[in-house]
């Protein structure tokens, strides 16, 4: 009987178990994934052995199917009745990272970290969760393997050339060479004259400087190339801070910090973007890292994608033993250089996309200027993109550059051509379909044509579909909308004439032709409602003592100010009256 008792007990939980469980995948698939927790959290405590495995079953599943949220949620019923399963934990912080959800991630690499310090695929994921690069486990580490071999500093380019050193190098190589050997013949040719003299003495020491000559360097040494630069500075003193730049980028790469100070100290931040970066790197090879960190991060606040940055950041933090934050910065960087091809130098990308460009080569050029114009606020690589996204028959994407371009210059008359240029695309095919009277597809067109500009007549035929459409309210507003137009751009006109005569009244004014001024603010007057033109008029009636013109100017000016409070009055019933 007993043993009757404990198998109906047993039966009962292994009943709840199931209800829960099912309670939890249906809530699960109906992603409310809060009280599926809670159905599985009852499923636990029942029989943690029994559900555990199944849990992580169902887990395995959602997330080969791609339901990482379901996913989530198993898996953090799991890591409640098992936080040391540090394996887990990484690979639910891999899906909260996916979910773009950085704050959980990050909690569950620590928490596998805790569990486990030197658990380096958490390392990594925590460090490319940081940097927000989507870069998981393995991937993460093969992405920093190619910064090991690395045990200088990452240079920005030369100002000039791209070849500068290697040309400066073969010029004075070509130079030493020349000069060692007619060094050589001239010193040959007195040994053998002191050897056929029977000057023994004298041919040996000859020889000897023979030897000495040939044992030098063959070719240019750092010392040349740097007294070479200082030589151009006295020579070309109009591109003098150029000369300097260079120099104080050769310097430090060749490990000449006295040079590299005394060029640096004869330019500045305002002459070259990456002063700061080269103040820093000699800073660190005199050894203060904290102060060459601390002037990095100051400048990656401003660009925080700035390759050259970035890279050189995660090589201080490596000199200064600091894994984690060298990690962060050099993932970061692998991911922008994946983008952009391996390229450091935006100069260089915007260089290669123009190239791309000019050469027809659209779809490598597309590349480098979504690039470049997503870290560079410059205008001119707006204008390229969106013109080859009309190129490619990209509209959409088209429309959004040249809105883009027109944040940074509103006025930018390669939008306003190209936004009209895609606006009159739509609007003819939209004539088009009217002419064939296939009013839908039309009526799409002329949706497309207004998204882009708001024209009168584009309104006006749009207005025409609609009312073949039977859409009498679209319609109706279109034509509203149509007469709005027309009469701001009349206003327009108007306002452009009104000040033309002020401008007049105001140039005879100063020339003292009272009659004339007087003749043109009356018309200026006459054209809108102005009280710095009523008083300027008021008061040259005042001062030429035409007190009959003044009374009557006195009252055509209350008048128009009543005729204008009355107009505004209708305006706003009106508005009213449209919104009740």
């Amino acid at each position: 009987m007993l043993k009757g008792l404990l198998k109906s007990s047993e039966d009962k939980i292994k009943e709840k178990v199931e209800e829960h469980l099912a309670e939890g995948l249906k809530l699960l698939g109906d992603k409310f994934y809060n009280r599926a927790m809670m159905a599985f959290d009852k499923a636990m405590e029942l029989n943690p052995e029994e559900v555990y495995p199944r849990i992580k079953k169902e887990l395995d599943e959602a997330a080969a199917t791609g339901q990482l949220e379901a996913a989530l949620s198993l898996g953090m019923n799991l890591i409640k009745s098992n936080n040391q399963d540090f394996e887990l934990a990484n690979k639910l912080g891999n899906y909260a990272r996916e979910l773009k959800n950085y704050t959980q991630a990050e909690s569950l690499y620590k928490l596998a970290l805790k569990v486990k310090k030197d658990y380096m695929p958490a390392f990594y994921n925590l460090a490319a969760s940081m940097a927000r690069v989507e870069k998981y486990d393995d991937a993460v580490q093969s992405s920093l393997s190619s910064f090991d071999a690395i045990d200088d500093f990452i240079y920005p380019d030369y100002q000039g050339e791209d070849k500068l050193i290697e040309r400066m190098t073969q010029q004075i190589t070509e130079s030493i060479d020349s000069v060692r050997t007619a060094r050589l013949q001239e010193l040959t040719m007195a040994q053998e004259k002191k050897t056929a003299q029977g000057m023994v003495v004298e041919a040996s020491d000859l020889g000897l400087q023979i030897r000495q000559l040939k044992d030098l360097p063959k070719s240019a040494q750092p010392a040349d190339l740097i007294d070479e630069f200082k030589k151009q500075i006295e020579l070309d003193p109009d591109h003098s801070k150029n000369h300097f730049y260079n120099l104080s980028i050769y310097a430090l790469m060749t490990g000449k910090l006295v040079d590299a100070e005394e060029a640096l100290n004869r330019i500045s931040i305002s002459d070259f973007e990456y002063y700061d970066l080269l103040k820093a790197i000699l800073i660190a090879k005199k050894g203060d890292l904290d102060s060459a960190i601390n002037l990095i991060s100051k400048n990656l606040g401003e660009n925080e994608y700035n390759r050259l940055l970035n890279v050189n950041l995660g090589l201080l933090y490596r000199r200064q033993g600091k894994k984690f934050l060298a990690a962060k910065y050099l993932i970061k960087t692998a991911a922008l250089l994946e983008k952009s091809g391996g390229i450091y130098s935006m100069r260089e990308l915007v260089r290669l996309a123009h190239e791309s460009y000019d050469a027809g080569s659209f779809k490598k050029a597309l590349n480098f200027y979504q690039i470049a114009s997503s870290e560079i606020p410059e205008p001119k690589l707006w204008e390229r993109l969106g013109t080859l996204y009309i190129e490619m028959k990209k509209y959409d994407d088209a429309i959004k550059t040249f809105r883009q371009l027109q944040t940074y210059e509103p006025d930018s008359p390669v939008a306003i051509e190209k936004l009209k240029e895609i606006h009159d695309y739509y609007a003819e095919k939209g004539k088009q379909l009217l002419e064939e009277r296939k009013f839908k597809p039309a009526s799409d067109y002329f949706h497309k044509a207004l998204g882009v500009l708001r024209l009168p007549e584009t309104v006006k035929t749009a207005a025409i579909v609609y009312g073949q459409l039977k859409q009498s309210d679209k319609e109706e507003e279109l034509l509203d909308e149509y007469a709005a137009l027309v009469k701001a751009a009349k206003d327009k006109e108007t306002e452009v004439e009104r000040q033309k005569l002020i401008a007049e009244g105001k140039a005879w004014m100063a020339k003292k032709n009272y009659p004339k001024a007087i003749a043109a603010y009356e018309s200026a007057l006459r054209m809108k409602v102005d009280k710095n033109v009523f008083l300027q008029l008021a008061a040259l009636y005042k001062g030429l003592k035409k007190m009959e013109d003044l009374h009557s100017l006195l009252g055509r000016w209350e008048k128009m100010v009543e005729y204008e409070e009355k107009m505004k009055q209708y305006e706003k019933e009106k508005v009213r009256q449209q919104n009740a």
